[in-house]
């Protein structure tokens, strides 16, 4: 349907926004599950709180406009959660997991922030004070649980994470060079069994040529003569 004028772009915003938080109902305890920071799962599950008042607010706005609550698929909000889970689903656990939820999050934190900011601005222009509080006191909320996540963030868990991976470069070293010493002391064994090998069958071919018969000088001119005096006697 095409929208026609503000008020009906607001409350096509607000229908948007409330399959969002919807979305995100089932978004968070699944990532409060997987974290692995203190801090960071009991964020998600103070979020998931606020996320269920931000629901009853936007009927509330909605039934303020006049209108009967719905919900459009928030088609933003699906790709968001979508390219969250998959980076979660591959990331090992531990901190920089957490750090990885933690960049999807502030994605949707923002997401949301921007939409809650546009919406209340419409209700303002429209005349609308009521519905305006309303998505300023939303907006609040969602602006603090960004701050709370940047907090988290530079505060534990991306030291942590950088940790992780320099304690994974340097096992990852340590396993080369073990390799390497292996390898080298392998093929140094490998040389000396073949020097004595090479040795040994040198002295072999040496007693054969002392053992084998000498031949006999040919009898030179001088005892051929002597011997054909010796048959004329």
């Amino acid at each position: 349907m095409a929208v026609a004028s503000l008020r009906m772009h607001l409350i096509e915003e607000l229908t948007d926004l409330l399959d969002a938080e919807t979305q995100l109902t089932k978004a968070l305890p699944k990532m409060a599950a997987a974290a692995t920071a203190k801090a960071l799962k009991t964020a998600f599950q103070k979020h998931l709180a606020e996320t269920r008042g931000h629901i009853d607010w936007l009927n509330k706005a909605l039934q303020r406009l006049g209108e009967r609550p719905r919900r459009k698929t928030c088609e933003g909000m699906q790709g968001l959660i979508s390219e969250g889970d998959a980076m979660m689903n591959k990331t090992p656990e531990g901190a920089l997991r957490d750090a990885v939820m933690i960049t999807a999050a502030q994605k949707v934190e923002h997401y949301e922030m921007a939409s809650y900011g546009t919406a209340r601005t419409y209700a303002q222009v429209l005349g609308e004070p009521a519905v305006a509080r309303l998505l300023q006191q939303t907006l609040k909320e969602e602006k603090a649980a960004d701050g709370k996540l940047t907090a988290i963030a530079e505060g534990s868990v991306n030291n942590e994470a950088a940790e992780e991976w320099q304690s994974q470069e340097v096992e990852e070293e340590g396993a080369v060079m073990r390799s390497a010493a292996w390898l080298g002391g392998a093929v140094g064994t490998a040389s000396r069994q073949l020097s004595r090998t090479a040795r040994r069958a040198a002295a072999a071919i040496g007693v054969a040529h002392d053992r084998s018969p000498r031949q006999r000088p040919a009898p030179g001119r001088g005892a051929r003569k002597s011997a054909r005096r010796a048959k004329h006697r």
